[in-house]
């Protein structure tokens, strides 16, 4: 396979961390995998067809996630694994694995037990912190080595261009063992993950279980990444028996969460301990107390003291006398190491002529480089500083592109960020925008980090005026708008619009993402503006014309006007398709299928969505996908198809809780909740109902919270039902908290119906006054609506009761 030869082992790799549970009929196919790894599909046939030969992967024909034809699916084998385990200590991949302590492991027996008091307690977070080069790290993994057991492990070292997207990753392939690929399948969605979500995934991964996670070099966080962990640590530990360490030389800023926690500062060594170390390295003899106070007892110190006794420094110097003393052929090598963002291989290091393995040993027995788990290198911060202080600029430049040149030997997500990151320190600006353009999706594939935030203003800012600039500002607000920082995004636009000058076309696709940007931030007024200024320019291209009519919509329903929006959708989603537009026709049909309801006559409904099923499986967009499919489950209920909107929705439920798209599970449980109500199941609806607003307010869809409390406040005030005062009463409760959550969004027939259920149960619990204004307030909302056949509805039955009150 010629260039290809990683090519194997991200085949086995990806096949075994998003392999379907066991007894699942869906499997991986050959377009999955393609799409996945960044590789054209016909271009995986005869790796696949050689790994199955080999005996490392099974195939049979079977159906593939969410498609409606049967394919080629593969299972990796046990042979497969055990190759696959094998292979990546030669790829760059993720692992959480715990670090082995050092052997022999000295001293540090009162913190051992600090530790071990706090596995036995009830505290769910353990904060340790100190200065670098203490055995933070060494002290944890002796501490894990007796209380990990009967527990799942999890350890997470982060790196500067760490994301959250990169952390769910590495928990993806960490549980993969356990047969639970729900995290596998979230992983890939394209926004930004959610921390209750990812609470709630990890929660059903590991069942029964108890987790023990650490968080290793805390301080290299970003802002975005310590908040993502904050709260997915404060989301798990309410579960009193999983237990998390956060590792670092700073404290973490816990927010809000007031999590029940400990903290352990880690100094030195004590004397006994540090000279029992010492001793084992060869001695320090008369020079031990002079260097014990002056390395404060630093284990890492003290054995490069050791390592080097023809030295005679203080702790601030040890360092860089250490590293004055190697030559500069052997620091430019070493520069590979210093400026990596996570541990490399040795054969990276002995590739060329300048460091031989026998020297490289001698550089790890002098206690520069340390050797990890896997057997890679690494250099702590006290000597990486040492290094970068003796090199030039350009042999950073130099060692970054050689860098550069490994990550090109992996299709993962991580290393064609990493390898983007180099190109851009390394001021290959021609191959950075090469790589950009043609791996953008990819190199998003891990989310927002800060690292690569400024790798796109760096490369934005250093290229010169042209086209390939603009697409460098476009990726940069593309990647905020996932980040949800709609503001920045748009800035970053308007820096796009006026570098692009006279280019109309450049321009107007800049003020048409700009309407999305200010509809989001509810800056109804911007995105007026932003669609007019697009309007002046015109619509040169078919895709423009049709981003036009998507904006349109966007406004429309930014501004309240959502049965003026769901036409337009309809229409932007038809000419897109027409025009084989995938990305807009997506786009249209996903808002489309957030409203409320559909418009349109049943059978054409159900049509559309049939027609755009299809299309969104192969785009793989399965998000919309579900949406779709909940759309026509919906269709079905209002025009009485009671049984068959059940079916859809009990199969997006089992197929959305098993993929953990857990949105689309609220919305199916609504559904759900709806029909056993309609068709008076009231026990089994209010087991749904119960569930939908549990994960509903978790995700924070008032949506559907308030439309499920509403149902729950009819089904408790029945008219034909027998009904105990506290059931009303209560059903007067659940009534109030719909509105209340409801009239926090734009006015909607939700609202008007939840003010029709709560006019209703205040009737029945004798409460005239306040049931004639929310029956009033109903009626209103279905004038300024124009819900002429729900202003109907509220006119019969208990209905008619309350208007004859109001009227009398």
């Amino acid at each position: 396979m010629g260039g290809q030869s990683f090519l194997p082992t991200e085949i086995l790799d990806y096949v075994e961390t998003h392999a379907p549970a066991e007894g699942s009929p869906y499997g991986v196919s050959q377009r999955e995998l393609a799409k996945s790894l960044g590789y054209h599909p016909c271009s995986m046939s005869r790796p696949l067809q050689e790994l199955v030969e080999d005996g490392l992967l099974s195939c049979r024909r079977g159906p593939v996630r969410d498609g409606l034809r049967k394919h080629l699916v593969y299972r990796v084998t046990e042979q497969g694994r055990t190759r696959l385990q094998r292979e990546t200590k030669r790829v760059p991949l993720l692992a959480g694995a715990i670090p082995p302590p050092p052997n022999p492991f000295i001293g540090r027996k009162e913190e051992l037990e600090r530790l071990a008091d706090f596995a036995r307690g009830q505290a769910a977070v353990m904060i340790i912190d100190g200065a670098p080069g203490m055995g933070k790290t060494a002290l944890l993994s002796r501490h894990l080595r007796t209380f990990r057991r009967g527990r799942v492990p999890f350890w997470f070292t982060v790196r500067p261009a760490s994301s959250p997207r990169q952390f769910v990753t590495a928990l993806s392939h960490a549980f993969s063992l356990l047969g639970a690929p729900q995290l596998a399948y979230y992983s890939q969605l394209q926004r930004a993950p959610s921390p209750t979500e990812v609470a709630d995934l990890v929660q059903r991964a590991i069942g029964a279980h108890e987790l023990i996670a650490v968080v290793d070099d805390w301080q290299m966080a970003d802002t975005n990444l310590r908040k993502f962990l904050g709260a997915l640590v404060a989301d798990l530990a309410k579960f009193h028996r999983h237990q998390f360490y956060l590792v670092g030389q700073d404290v973490p800023d816990l927010g809000e969460s007031r999590l029940e926690h400990e903290r352990l500062t880690v100094g030195g060594l004590d004397r006994s301990s540090a000279h029992d170390l010492t001793d084992r390295k060869g001695g320090l003899a008369e020079r031990f107390e002079s260097v014990y106070q002056s390395t404060l007892g630093s284990p890492l110190l003290l054995q490069l003291a050791v390592s080097n006794p023809e030295i005679e420094a203080d702790a601030a110097t040890l360092p860089r006398r250490v590293v004055e003393r190697l030559p500069m052929e052997d620091l430019r090598t070493l520069l590979l190491v210093a400026l990596s963002n996570e541990p490399i291989p040795a054969s990276l290091l002995t590739s060329s002529d300048l460091l031989s393995s026998a020297r490289l040993a001698e550089i790890h027995r002098m206690g520069v480089l340390q050797r990890t788990q896997q057997g890679r290198f690494e250099i702590l911060q006290v000597v990486r500083s040492a290094i970068l202080n003796r090199v030039s600029q350009a042999d950073e430049r130099e060692a970054h592109l050689r860098l550069a040149d490994f990550y090109s030997g992996s299709h993962r997500p991580e290393a064609i960020r990493e390898r983007f990151l180099h190109l851009v320190n390394g001021e290959d600006w021609k191959s950075a925008s090469q790589l950009l353009t043609q791996q953008e999706r990819t190199l998003f594939a891990l989310g927002f980090s800060e690292t690569l935030r400024a790798g796109l203003r760096h490369l934005s800012l250093a290229l010169p005026r042209g086209p390939a600039k603009v697409r460098a500002l476009y990726a940069e607000a593309t990647l905020l708008r996932h980040h949800s920082d709609y503001a920045e995004a748009i800035s970053t636009l308007r820096r796009a619009i006026s570098e692009a000058g006279d280019d109309g076309k450049v321009t107007c696709e800049g003020l048409l993402q700009m309407v999305d940007l200010y509809a989001r931030l509810r800056q109804v007024d911007g995105a007026a503006q932003a669609l007019a200024d697009a309007e002046r320019i015109g619509a040169p291209t078919r895709r423009l014309s049709v981003f036009f009519l998507l904006s349109r919509a966007r406004l429309l329903e930014a501004q309240g006007h959502t049965q003026l929006a769901r036409p337009r959708y309809q229409e932007a989603f038809e000419t897109a398709r027409r025009f084989k537009i995938t990305d807009l026709a997506l786009e249209s049909v996903a808002a489309w299928s957030r409203l409320e309801e559909l418009e349109s006559a049943a059978d054409v409904a159900l049509r559309i969505v049939s027609d755009a099923l299809p299309e969104a499986r192969q785009a793989g967009r399965v998000d919309i996908a579900f949406n779709l499919r909940l759309v026509r489950a919906r269709t079905y209920f209002r025009t009485g198809q009671i049984e068959l909107a059940q079916d859809e929705m009990q199969s997006v439920r089992s197929e959305a809780e098993s993929m953990g798209y857990l949105n689309q599970l609220t919305y199916s449980l609504h559904g759900l909740a709806a029909a056993a109500f309609q068709s008076e199941r009231w026990t089994e609806g209010f087991s749904y109902a119960k569930q939908a607003c549990s994960l509903a307010e978790r995700l924070g869809n008032d949506l559907v919270l308030g439309h499920t409390l509403a149902l729950i406040c009819a089904a408790e005030a029945r008219p034909t039902g027998e009904h105990s005062t506290q059931q009303l009463r209560e059903a007067v409760v659940h009534g109030e908290r719909s509105v209340e959550v409801l009239a926090r969004l734009p006015p909607s027939e939700a609202l008007a119906i939840a003010y029709l259920y709560l006019a209703q149960a205040q009737f029945q619990v004798g409460e005239v006054k306040p049931a004639v204004q929310s029956h009033n307030t109903a009626l209103r909302l279905c004038d300024a609506l124009s819900l002429g056949w729900l202003r109907q509805v509220a006119l019969t039955d208990v209905g008619a009761k309350i208007h004859e009150v109001a009227s009398a």
